[in-house]
């Protein structure tokens, strides 16, 4: 049996990428696989309790490493544009801005991170490593002759990247030169079919946690497998006291979920409460510990705010889900069967919301009014910006229309064949299939 590494991104905060690649990892320890996880402290533990061997991979320590040989001298990324607050929504239009925000901020971190991986590779010695957007996976597979399967979105597969699907970029975007800090190992190792950020997530087999129906972009070839959703059974799931109360009106479930934080998250959270409050709608809220639930305690008897809740029981028993748009919730969402409203930060959470959309089980709504401004960051390899929208703004006569027309549309039936897909694909993916080279 094969020795399989999993290297998920652990940088922006969320669970996403991890829980991706545990999910993988126990499917494949299932079949007799010797299966093991790098992650970072903040989820080490979820790696543990998962019963993986797991790696700790600390990036805290790289504060020490401040300077290097070449220009410039200090690695950094500064944000230039003097702000009175942080926005409420910014628009982006590749996987280049998370070079930046994963700290890769120039090539002696890079190389720092390299040595740290080979270290784990040599212990562990895997016939194959899976990475779910880790921007050195694939560099690490190349320099030590191991075959990579990436975990991938369509939006942002490597080959044909169409991040920005749904329409054109409000204004003029100037990416970050993201290939700066890995042009050196690129040029070590001959990586010539690397040509920008998406082809640091090539791979020799590809693995979309979806149904080739639900994806945006249309890819085919002998090397891209559709395996459903990657996330836990939703036959066993926690009762929510709240939602089994009895009531006759729709369940609505409310999260951001677990991501790099929003901005303005008090101003988001008071208007759900202010648009929710006294309605024939019985609202769950959680506020992930951003903000206190005790805030909003008793000032409701329809609307009732959480710190934390079991995020995937809650939605299994909702009638409906409004929330980030982040991607493994997205798959989650359409695992239940359930229509939902997306309210995103960003541009890659918008693109989630704009598929529900075409596919006819969801809405997206926008969280600022005005045109959005430029915000200008400063870094190591240069000037990159972003669009954001300052002025945060729900419109709750928008937030209910939207709500009507999936809750009471034909949403349901396709739903119903979505999450039947999803299923069937996630219960029939095989790791012979995945790691037959």
């Amino acid at each position: 049996m094969a020795k399989v590494l999993f290297i998920p991104s652990d940088h922006g905060g969320g669970y996403g990428h991890v829980s991706r690649c545990i999910f993988l990892a126990k499917k494949m320890k299932a079949h007799g696989h010797n299966t093991a996880v790098v992650l970072e402290p903040k989820h080490y533990v979820n790696g543990l309790n998962a019963g993986l061997e797991t790696f700790a991979f600390k990036t805290k320590i790289e504060k020490f490493i401040k300077y290097q040989f070449k220009r410039p001298h200090r690695p950094f990324v500064n944000l230039k544009s003097k702000i009175t607050k942080p926005p409420a929504f910014v628009e982006f239009s590749s996987l280049a801005y998370q070079v930046p925000r994963d700290g890769y901020l120039s090539e002696k971190i890079v190389n720092s991170r390299i040595k740290r991986f080979q270290r784990i590779i040599n212990k562990f010695k895997p016939d194959a490593l899976v990475g779910d957007t880790h921007f050195l996976t694939y560099i690490l597979g190349r320099k030590n002759s191991i075959p990579v399967i990436q975990i991938t979105r369509l939006a942002g597969f490597p080959p044909h990247p169409d991040f920005f699907w749904w329409e054109e970029p409000s204004g003029h975007l100037i990416e970050p030169d993201a290939l700066a800090p890995f042009n050196k190992i690129i040029s070590k190792l001959n990586l010539k079919d690397i040509q920008k950020t998406e082809d640091l997530l090539r791979g020799d087999r590809y693995l979309i946690p979806a149904d080739k129906k639900m994806e945006p972009v249309k890819i085919n070839g002998n090397n891209v497998i559709y395996g459903g959703a990657f996330t836990e059974d939703y036959h066993q799931h926690q009762r929510i006291p709240f939602f089994a109360e009895k009531n006759e009106y729709p369940r609505i479930f409310v999260t951001i979920g677990g991501g790099a934080e929003r901005g303005q998250e008090i101003q988001f959270f008071d208007a759900i409460f202010d648009i929710f409050n006294k309605t024939e709608f019985k609202v769950l809220v959680s506020t992930g510990r951003r903000i206190a639930a005790k805030k909003y305690k008793e000032l409701s008897q329809n609307v009732f705010f959480v710190d934390w809740i079991n995020g995937t029981s809650a939605i299994k028993q909702s009638d409906l889900v409004i929330y980030h748009g982040g991607y493994s919730t997205t798959m989650e969402v359409l695992l239940a069967g359930k229509p939902s409203i997306v309210i995103p930060s960003h541009s890659e959470q918008e693109g989630n919301g704009r598929r529900l959309e075409s596919l006819g089980v969801g809405k997206t709504v926008l969280p600022y009014k005005s045109d959005l401004q430029p915000l200008e960051y400063k870094w190591t390899y240069g000037n990159f910006n972003m669009l954001a929208g300052f002025d945060f703004s729900l419109d709750s006569d928008e937030l209910h229309e939207k709500m009507k027309e999936v809750l009471y549309s034909d949403a349901y039936n396709r739903l119903n064949e979505m999450s039947n897909s999803l299923l069937k694909l996630q219960e029939k993916l095989d790791s012979r299939e995945i790691l037959d080279f």
